[in-house]
């Protein structure tokens, strides 16, 4: 029987239901519009939450040192020798600061650190492993991997070797140290050229250069580096001008930030390509064949400059020795003088993180905002903004069953408002408005500049371990889309499914949020995903 007042007990309580409906806020918005950032020559901004996004350029890098794990019982001394032993060959390719003996969070950045060599060591027997992760020391990524290999001798090889003691002292001469319990022979190890590669990367990023003109020629700090498209072109952090040239026109130029490990995309729109435009497709994960207008085109990430204007059939694929699935297809429009980016999300499990960030394109009518990825997104402005939303909008997406769930952080960590919000190519809109405390839903038919809002909630008790989480699920089969807060839907309303769809992640130019406006973001296509791991098995 008392499964039979649960619902009653939910209802008491008030926890059953994430929120509660309060009074409607009186008001309308205007309705969010992607708007391509001018950026021209003006000067990037770095984010101020990652100190490797710099505008000056650093050439040797600095690194630090870290034990992982050390068997039980290694003694202190011969942890000292081996750690002397995986330095020296370090100790050539950049500068080493000491790590603090107790911990110091703020050691890393005011000792500019590129790079934490995390070592872990194995004993077996008399041979002993030392196993070496290239860590970014901001970011959750890695530059590469080492293995040192010793043997323990307890005698030296040479024993006719002759020898002597090192002695100090004012007052009496004492020995520098005690003994000498072991030696270690090293049996294997990295050659400098493969330790000299990694030491290189850690402050090496990368561009790609995307154009509506195949063939324009791309200039980087002067110097000619290729023609677009140009796909992860590898340059060294720090501020860099790119130019771009092609006959007949004019010079362009434009200041980028290349941070180490990361990709910059960079996108060229000459205004006389009358008849041509460009295509960027993307998965997540990557490695779908893509298929345009029945000709196999490469693997994602793929791009193509110079596509002549029209409607064009494209497929996502996955192939193996004898077979081919498809993922997914729809209709694309090459429009001129525009580039078409597209993504196909199969499973993104950090949509707001430093890897996904070509996912996301920036809207802003003003060099003073920047929404960059210093591990995670985050909004910067450093003077008042003009009127409108600023932001990212992600690139176009598969109509299909599509699930997204976007996680703020609680009340108290942000100062000043979010807007999230899904889009369709026909310019109808849902936005979710979130004030710190209140979410308002609000409805933009194609044709509204303008719209009331429908619904305004509060969240009941918040979780600093689950955060808030808002949901936008589609419905296939009953051309539908559905809006959650929490655990609650609020919202059912028809949907189109001719029409590609984008994500936004917005602040309004009038409660504007510097920081990170989302702690997460999840997208998947969940009947793909059933799919993919069918496959894999």
């Amino acid at each position: 029987m008392r499964y039979v007042y649960l619902p009653v007990l939910c209802f008491l309580v008030g926890y059953c239901s994430s929120v509660s409906k309060i009074e409607t806020l009186n008001r309308s918005f205007t309705k969010p519009k992607f708007v391509t950032p001018d950026l021209g020559e003006s000067e990037p901004l770095p984010s101020g939450r990652d100190y490797r996004e710099r505008l000056v350029n650093k050439s040797t890098p600095s690194f630090t040192l870290l034990w992982k794990q050390i068997p039980e019982g290694f003694s202190l001394s011969d942890l000292s020798l081996l750690e002397e032993k995986v330095l020296f060959p370090h100790s050539k390719l950049g500068v080493y600061q000491k790590s603090p003996t107790k911990s110091d969070p703020k050691f890393l950045e005011s000792s500019d650190i590129d790079l934490v060599l995390e070592l872990s060591l194995v004993k077996l027997a008399e041979r002993l492993t030392v196993e070496v992760l290239y860590k970014d020391p901001v970011l959750s990524q890695n530059f590469g991997k080492a293995v040192f290999v010793y043997q323990e001798e307890k005698e030296p090889k040479n024993k006719n070797a002759k020898s002597f003691d090192v002695f100090h002292g004012k007052k009496h001469l004492l020995p520098l140290t005690e003994f000498v319990p072991s030696y270690y022979s090293e049996v294997s190890s990295p050659t400098n050229d493969e330790l000299r590669n990694v030491f290189t990367s850690s402050l090496q990023g990368k561009v790609s250069v995307f154009s509506t003109t195949p063939g324009t020629s791309v200039y980087l700090d002067g110097v000619e580096i290729g023609k677009a498209p140009l796909i992860g072109y590898t340059l060294q952090n720090g501020k860099h001008t790119l130019a771009f040239a092609k006959p007949g026109k004019d010079q362009v130029k434009r200041n980028i930030l290349v941070r180490a490990g990361k990709t910059t995309r960079v996108f060229q729109e000459w205004n006389d390509d009358i008849s041509q435009g460009t295509v960027v497709v993307s998965s997540f994960p990557a490695g779908l064949d893509v298929v345009i207008d029945g000709q196999k085109k490469g693997k994602t990430q793929y791009a193509e400059s110079g596509v002549p204007y029209g409607s064009y059939p494209i497929q996502f694929i996955r192939t193996t020795q004898d077979s081919h699935f498809e993922y997914a297809k729809a209709g694309i429009k090459i429009r001129p003088k525009q580039i078409t980016s597209i993504a196909l999300p199969i499973s993104l499990e950090d949509g707001v993180g430093w890897e996904s960030e070509e996912f996301w394109n920036l809207t802003s009518s003003s060099p003073n905002f920047s929404a960059t990825f210093p591990g995670k997104l985050t909004f910067a402005k450093n003077k008042d903004l003009p009127n409108g939303w600023y932001g990212v909008y992600s690139e176009d997406l598969i109509p299909d069953y599509l699930e997204a769930e976007l996680t703020l952080d609680l009340k108290k960590e942000y100062n000043g408002a979010v807007g999230l919000s899904i889009h369709d190519n026909n310019q109808n809109t849902i936005l979710v408005y979130v004030d710190q405390t209140d979410f308002h839903i609000v409805k933009f038919s194609g044709n509204e500049t303008d719209a009331p809002v429908r619904s305004s909630y509060r969240w009941n008790k918040e979780d600093e371990l689950i955060g808030r989480t808002i949901k936008f699920s589609t419905d296939l089969e009953k051309k539908m889309i559905r809006l959650y807060l929490g655990n609650k839907m609020v919202e059912e309303l028809p949907w189109s499914f001719e029409t590609f769809w984008n994500l936004g992640v917005l602040t309004p130019h009038n409660a504007p949020l510097v920081g990170v406006p989302l702690r997460g973001l999840k997208i998947q296509y969940p009947d793909m995903v059933k799919f993919e791991q069918r496959f894999q098995k």
